[in-house]
């Protein structure tokens, strides 16, 4: 009897040994005409703007649309676009070099190679007005003898473009309709002679194909292994259509790019087996019943029924990478996580299944995004497979089959802009919390350093709000060398400022937080360009924002900045001190009635926003001094701006005419930090300020913008011993109690989660949120005692003044700034104090001793001071 199955088999086997023959020549014939391995294809310089004309965007003429209405968990538009030409030379080459950009994330390859460590490109931009090229010298998997043919390919899903995460609740369709890819390739010939081949219509074919059967940013990835890759289904493909969607500009990407960090993958720290439940009951979820654990190093089955949990330990933006095998057809879904349900699954302790479970629910849209489906080929052994299209924000897993897999390695693999070489700066003390909460701050960055500085990286968000941004710009810069992030990223904002002047609450322009000249938010227009200056002696920055920064002061400057002269814009709205545990804190809707703004909670925003208006007039004169333009504008408007505060809000005796805003901790913090008072009147704010940190139980109360001052206007204001007794707390509000919580990042809120009560709010309620990590700048500047000069920034003269503490033990810093390398360290050894550091040659730093109230002057050199 004829045996179809066997004969299926045998057919598969003579196919795959013919793959394997074919491919092997293909490769070897590709390496011997061109003689050089493919790891020489390189990024380079992107070619002249000119090139450009030489192409057209081109997308798939029937590609699926978006046509409904969009809300919270809308998806992409299913399929994959790839795009694919085979180009003939006319002559030995000497030279590829290819030059692309999407509208869309997408990929690229030559002759199957995939080209370039960059993921997630073309990265984040303003949807109207910009996208990033990036171009790579492909001759080292070229075939370059004349009249060889290679094969041009590109993927393009859905991400930054086609997306939730541009588009606004209530839009018909997306903001981007089709994908699209353009490019252009120079051929330099041996005879010294160049061509161009650009994207068009008539060289190159388009299509729905290959394995990635749906993706984008918030949905995650659906990868069919059975389905081959694009430019191996040339009959998928067809004539492609011009895309005349973005009229913007094309601008070489140079900063902000998103790596793998190989470097920092992570293993499951704990991996377990459950398929059933016990304790549940009306109120709870029950708790899992663990059928089975699995070791480090061990491989992993699953099967049908069960769920498979794994902890990576570590909060972070990544995706998950895999080594598997299961039987052809076989599904695997995969869901990511922040944390565990516990309690007994309790639904009042905001529980959304068994304890032992994955918790969703903080991702608001657990039912259709940040999800993974892969479906097995037919194959021999293991595969690999590891997400390309999409990241994820989590630490936990869940995992469930249609038929037995087997897990053989799988990692957390870390997602983020700042590259391994960018890291600059490491600091570690004798106090293992500490070091925690430092550790929980550099992962927060990793995290949501990508392509933009991001909120969250977890949740249906992921955008770039601009407070967050200024807060924590400075405490970045000393864990990264962050200045071609941020010219980035100053693109991004500027593309995205307002008519009159004002910048948005998020930039690049995204699905939500568009609204302009919100105080401390709109600010980062002049903070984060001054920030870099400073820090990094960046001019180049302040060249590239000057224009905005000063229609920006021009505006907020006329108007006072005063919150019902702008309504129109900031839609009468302010965020403020975010999250504080504050009177008027905005989230938790203490600054409103159902009338709207209360008036005090006016006066208030109004406070802020002139404070903002000092501080920025204050870093504009810096910057206008250090890059020699006239800064007697800002002198004048500094003087006038403080005169403003005076007289508006505070009486004779200093008090706030506001009488709420005398129990509160911010407005008094914001008053020292800008110097409004001095003498008796600035001593009695500081008594009462004391006072209030004693009332609250020696407890912070700010939220995002109190915060970001907390620390060194305690200490500049001689109140470092709260300033370090702030650092130490360990109750509710702190940052120990987060790390006593069980924190691996930074939270958003300063109670997500409590082991005695359960979840924070859950509608907005990130774990990965770096903004309260502005603490470490503390750490850095005051503990170690390295700062910055804004009168000769870059660290060419540096500030040292360390304020240590025995409960801290020690402290090691060193910081590679673009100066040179810096160090700090001390330690007690009884009650002696012993510092050592080092001042890098060509700079010279003020440095003050402890107990002493004058600096002295030092050059460069190794120096020891015991005490």
């Amino acid at each position: 009897m004829f045996n179809f199955n066997l004969s299926v088999k045998i057919y598969r086997s003579i196919v795959k040994i013919f793959r394997i023959i074919l491919f092997t020549f293909c490769i070897g014939f590709i390496l011997i005409s061109c003689g050089k391995s493919s790891k020489e294809v390189f990024r380079i310089d992107s070619l002249n703007d000119s090139c450009w004309q030489s192409s057209l965007w081109i997308s798939v003429a029937n590609a699926p649309v978006v046509k409904e209405k969009v809300y919270d968990g809308t998806r992409a538009a299913d399929g994959t676009s790839w795009f694919m030409s085979t180009v003939k030379n006319d002559k030995k080459v000497s030279r590829a070099l290819w030059m692309t950009t999407g509208l869309g994330v997408y990929e690229i390859y030559v002759n199957g190679k995939l080209v370039g460590d960059e993921i997630l490109k073309p990265g984040f931009t303003h949807y109207e007005k910009t996208k990033l090229s990036f171009t790579y010298d492909v001759t080292g998997c070229f075939k370059t003898a004349s009249g060889d043919e290679n094969v041009l390919s590109a993927q393009v899903t859905p991400g930054w473009w086609a997306d939730k995460i541009i588009t606004p609740g209530g839009h018909d369709g997306m903001i981007g309709k089709k994908c699209a890819f353009r490019g252009v390739l120079e051929l330099t010939y041996t005879d010294g002679s160049k061509e161009l081949y650009g994207t068009n219509i008539e060289d190159w074919k388009a299509g729905i194909a290959g394995p990635v059967t749906h993706a984008a940013i918030f949905d995650g990835e659906e990868y069919d292994a059975r389905i081959p890759l694009g430019y191996e289904t040339p009959e998928k493909l067809s004539t492609p259509e011009v895309n005349n969607e973005f009229k913007g500009e094309i601008f070489p990407s140079d900063g902000a790019e998103v790596y793998f960090r190989q470097d920092l993958s992570l293993a499951p720290v704990n991996a377990y087996i459950w398929e059933s439940v016990e304790g549940k009951n009306e109120n709870d979820f029950g708790k899992i019943v663990i059928k089975r654990k699995y070791n480090a190093g061990e491989p992993m089955e699953i099967n049908p029924g069960e769920n498979l949990v794994i902890d990576f330990g570590q909060n972070t933006a990544a995706v998950p990478s895999f080594i598997f095998s299961a039987a052809e057809g076989t599904v695997l879904n995969c869901v990511t996580s922040e944390l565990l349900n516990d309690g007994n699954g309790a639904k009042d302790r905001g529980m959304d299944g068994p304890e032992g479970s994955v918790h969703r629910l903080n991702l608001r849209i657990p039912d259709t995004g940040m999800k993974l489906k892969y479906i097995f080929a037919d194959s021999e052994g293991d595969v690999n497979y590891t997400p390309r299209c999409t990241f994820f924000g989590y630490r936990f897993i869940s995992i469930n089959v249609s038929d037995k897999v087997v897990i053989k390695d799988i990692k957390s693999l870390p997602v983020t802009s700042i590259s391994k070489e960018m890291e600059i700066g490491c600091i570690k003390t004798g106090n293992e919390l500490v070091n925690k909460l430092i550790s929980n701050t550099l992962w927060g960055q990793r995290s949501n350093y990508l392509s933009i500085p991001t909120d969250c990286p977890q949740r249906n968000e992921r955008l770039g709000w601009t407070a967050d941004t200024q807060v924590f710009a400075e405490t970045g810069s000393f864990f990264a060398n962050t200045s071609s992030f941020f010219h980035k990223w100053m693109r991004d904002l500027i593309d995205s400022q307002g008519e009159t002047g004002g910048f948005p609450g998020v930039a690049p322009l995204s699905q939500y937080g568009n609204d302009m000249t919100r105080l401390g938010w709109s600010d980062a227009g002049v903070i984060v360009p001054w920030t870099i200056w400073k820090q990094f002696g960046d001019k180049e920055i302040v060249e590239l924002s000057w224009d905005a920064m000063e229609k920006y002061m021009s505006h907020i400057n006329e108007t006072r900045y005063d919150h019902n002269t702008l309504i129109g814009e900031n839609g009468n709205y302010q965020w403020a001190d975010w999250l504080s545990y504050e009177p008027l804190e905005s989230c938790g809707g203490s600054a409103f009635d159902l009338n709207g703004p209360l008036p005090e909670a006016i006066e208030y925003w109004n406070y802020l926003s002139a404070s903002y208006w000092l501080l920025d007039a204050s870093m504009m004169r810096d910057m206008a001094i250090g890059t020699g333009r006239d800064a007697s504008i800002y002198e004048s408007m500094i003087l006038n701006a403080k005169n403003y505060i005076r007289d508006k809000f505070f009486t004779l005796g200093g008090k706030f005419k506001t009488d709420i805003l005398n129990t509160m901790q911010t407005p008094a913090l914001f008053a020292l930090k800008n110097g409004i008072f001095e003498g008796k009147i600035k001593d009695d704010i500081i008594f009462r300020l004391r006072e209030n940190f004693e009332k609250h139980g020696n407890c912070l109360q700010t939220g995002f913008l109190g915060t970001s001052i907390l620390m060194p206007t305690l200490t500049e204001n001689g109140m470092s011993d709260i300033a370090w007794n702030l650092l130490f707390q360990r109750k509710n509000p702190s940052w120990l109690y987060s790390i006593d919580n069980g924190a691996t990042t930074i939270w958003e809120r300063w109670n997500s989660y409590m082991l005695d009560q359960g979840m924070g709010p859950r509608g907005m309620n990130s774990f990965n949120h770096y903004a309260y990590g502005v603490v470490c700048e503390w750490i850095w500047e005051t503990a170690a005692g390295i700062s910055s000069d804004p009168v000769n920034p870059g660290f060419k003269h540096i500030i040292m003044k360390p304020i240590p503490d025995k409960r801290l033990g020690s402290i090691e810093a060193v910081y590679n700034s673009v100066s040179g390398t810096i160090k700090s360290s001390w330690r007690y050894e009884g009650d002696k104090w012993i510092w050592e550091f080092s001042i890098p040659d060509g700079c010279t730093a003020s440095v003050t001793i402890p107990g002493e109230s004058e600096s002295r002057e030092y050059i460069s050199g190794d120096y020891k001071i015991v005490r």
